[in-house]
């Protein structure tokens, strides 16, 4: 929490290389306005860095469907340019749930399910977008099976990230054991 601080002596010492009215002024702002960090409650904590990381993945799911939105007919390819275009989608999604779950995993104070939420909030204005759009298909299978690939590559990349962020989390519990100075 922030709370007040209630006019310690460092701050009078530093005040007093100035005149007595910069003084008053000084003294005035340091006991009304200078606030001091206490640790917060590790729940709080969590429940913060759990909202952060939802609107985050949201962001980054929606900002990286509208930028490639473009570029989903040239999965229906039917040569070799389609099935990477494809297969780069998958990538791209397992990439942004790895790197998002990792970096929410290797701290401490995690709910530790919501690792597996992050993929599906990432997917979730691409798979919104692409059924209410309509037009981006001609046939339903080829919207299954791009939906198909996608969620693989979410899945892989949740996998890994879930085993990259606990690796993490043991390399940053070692370090605190080792020196408990940070």
């Amino acid at each position: 929490m922030w709370t007040r601080n209630s006019g310690s002596a460092e701050i009078r010492s530093l005040s007093r290389n100035h005149p007595p009215s910069a003084q008053k002024i000084f003294a005035f702002f340091a006991n009304y306005f200078i606030l001091r960090f206490e640790q917060p409650d590790p729940f709080q904590q969590t429940i913060a860095r759990t909202f952060t990381y939802t609107t985050t993945a949201f962001l980054v799911g929606s900002v990286f469907f509208l930028f490639t939105s473009n570029l989903i007919p040239v999965t229906l390819r039917p040569d070799w340019i389609g099935t990477a275009m494809l297969l780069l989608y998958g990538l791209a999604y397992g990439n942004m749930t790895y790197f998002l779950t990792r970096r929410y995993l290797r701290r401490e104070f995690t709910f530790n399910f919501f690792s597996y939420l992050i993929g599906f909030i990432v997917l979730f204005p691409t798979v919104l977008l692409v059924r209410l759009q309509g037009d981006l298909f001609p046939a339903w299978q080829n919207e299954f099976f791009f939906l198909a690939v996608i969620f693989a590559g979410m899945f892989v990349g949740i996998w890994k990230g879930r085993i990259k962020g606990a690796q993490m989390f043991e390399e940053l519990m070692a370090k605190r054991s080792a020196n408990p100075q940070s």
